[in-house]
């Protein structure tokens, strides 16, 4: 008789753990959260059990693991030693393993892996001084993106320069591994998901336009506005990019598209994502539901939508102090709009508080009543 898998065991304790949480209380599954947050964090307010721990402590990682029958991630800031020691002393328990982690654990180690399997990428260099940078600039030429190899989210980790100056000026606000990236004059920026369980069935999510400001994502509106050509190609490009790092669970995959349709992976998150939260109601199946499934090795569900259009708008902290959604009234007024918030009791600017999706027909109308409450919240 074949064992049944019960508990599922989650590194990180934030939101996508939280609603990854959810997902698999539902199947009936304990779920055990590894926590290195001092306060109670997102996640803890849903888990079976919370573990208290450092994450470069891998013998309480492996104790952690040992308790459990498969585990994940919630994000990828974890050390490569730490997932790999994991692999050697509890094999087939982590996903996605530490193999899949070191080809994407960093911006360079994952760019040459998809530019070694024919997947467009922008033009990169590894940098260890500005002289580099301006070198690289000779070629491709002034606005770059200096990013960090390692860490960078939502703006954070990455540098616009402009000229010589902005190098010399900015190139040591940045720390660690560093490399030089031209910029890609895209016209829109989108995301795929793809999830793949152990017997490596896969699939794929409806492309989604991510709607960016100041690099942080304030909309998602699915499916995107693109044609025919374009969505397969992206299609393409994701699946032969998860099936190349035999990766298990769910990924995003970040799409450049420009004027000329050209396309360009940008970067990978192994993980559920926030281009994908529209999926807990617009889709037959969620982003978490498959994580979940894929990670416990299950038949994954369809990913189709139930309406024509969904639009999601982040929440976004707009103060420092007590978390209060004000008026939350407007939010639950909306027609076909659900309101997620994630537990947590402090705000900051910028820090993502919720989400808010609306399923509809006319996007257009959608969005104008997304961009009306994102003016007039408080939270």
């Amino acid at each position: 008789m074949n064992k049944q898998f019960k508990i599922l065991g989650i590194l990180g304790s934030g939101q996508l753990a939280r609603m990854s949480a959810i997902a698999a209380k539902r199947l009936g599954y304990e779920v055990y959260i590894y926590c290195n947050a001092p306060d109670v964090s997102p996640a803890e307010l849903v888990a079976t059990k919370t573990f208290k721990g450092h994450f470069d402590d891998k013998v309480a990682l492996l104790i952690f693991a040992s308790l459990c029958d498969f585990v994940t991630l919630e994000n990828e800031f974890i050390s490569l030693r730490c997932l790999e020691y994991l692999d050697e002393n509890k094999p087939n328990c982590l996903f996605p393993s530490s193999k899949t982690f070191k080809l994407t654990g960093d911006k360079i180690s994952e760019k040459n892996h998809f530019k070694e399997m024919g997947i467009p990428v922008a033009p990169f260099l590894k940098v260890l001084n500005p002289k580099e940078v301006i070198e690289f600039a000779k070629k491709h030429s002034y606005p770059l993106v200096l990013k960090t190899s390692k860490g960078g989210y939502d703006g954070y980790g990455n540098l616009t320069l402009r000229n010589d100056n902005d190098v010399y000026e900015k190139f040591h606000l940045l720390k660690g591994e560093l490399l030089i990236e031209a910029f890609i004059p895209y016209d829109m920026e989108c995301a795929i998901l793809v999830a793949r369980n152990h017997a490596g069935e896969c699939v794929t999510y409806p492309i989604a336009h991510t709607i960016q400001e100041n690099h942080i994502c304030h909309f998602v509106s699915v499916p995107a506005p693109i044609d025919k050509k374009s969505e397969e190609q992206i299609k393409e490009y994701a699946l032969r990019a998860m099936k190349s790092l035999d990766a298990v669970g769910i990924f995003a995959f970040e799409f450049f598209i420009t004027k000329n349709k050209d396309i360009y992976l940008n970067e990978s998150a192994p993980r559920p994502h926030n281009s994908g939260h529209y999926s807990i109601e617009a889709c037959e199946t969620s982003q978490f539901d498959n994580h979940v499934r894929a990670v416990m090795n299950l038949p994954l569900g369809p990913s189709h939508m139930r309406a024509p259009h969904a639009l999601m708008l982040n929440l976004l902290g707009t103060k420092v102090g007590e978390a209060r959604l004000e008026p939350m009234e407007s939010f639950l007024k909306v027609k076909e709009g659900f309101l997620h918030l994630y537990g947590k009791s402090k705000s900051k600017p910028g820090r993502k508080m919720g989400h808010f999706t609306v399923l509809g027909n006319e996007p257009g109308e959608i969005l104008t009543t997304l961009k009306q409450l994102k003016e007039s919240y408080t939270l």
